[in-house]
């Protein structure tokens, strides 16, 4: 007799690896805020996150894609926050990704950046954000940062 388990398609371990930042606005005597972007096709939110960059080290990849995505510019974390899962949408078929958070500490944001026409940016409150984000890894990469910088 089968199992339950046996009889579920396994998912196979993703190939696809994403980096991304976490960005937050953090000012002193403030509550921590947290700036998302919408997707292109979605328009759901979510932070900037996009493939490795050959030549550049994982932290800077994902501070690239925040600024390209956002216009996003500031002080990028070189240790990840955590790792997150993702279904990526793909022609025709749905890819699990593996996705490495770095904490960019915000500091300006560019008037004009390379997405600038296709998606929306927006600061919200810890809570709020955590309500906006759908991945539960991302609800609490979102969490538990902001408690670890609270009172900074």
């Amino acid at each position: 007799m089968s199992s339950f388990s046996d009889t579920l398609p396994s998912v196979p371990e993703s190939q696809l690896e994403q980096v991304a930042v976490l960005p937050v606005l953090i000012e002193r005597g403030k509550p921590v805020r947290i700036v998302l972007i919408t997707t292109r096709d979605s328009g759901r939110w979510t932070i900037p996150k996009g493939n490795p960059i050959k030549g550049l080290q994982p932290h800077e990849a994902a501070a690239r894609e925040a600024m390209e995505e956002g216009g996003l510019i500031g002080k990028v974390g070189k240790e990840a926050l955590g790792v997150y899962d993702f279904w990526k949408r793909r022609t025709g078929h749905w890819e699990l990704a593996k996705v490495r958070v770095f904490p960019l500490r915000v500091e300006a944001q560019l008037q004009d950046f390379k997405e600038r026409d296709i998606r929306k940016v927006q600061v919200f409150d810890v809570d709020d954000a955590e309500e906006n984000v759908l991945e539960p890894g991302l609800k609490t990469i979102i969490r538990n940062y902001a408690k670890s910088v609270e009172g900074w």
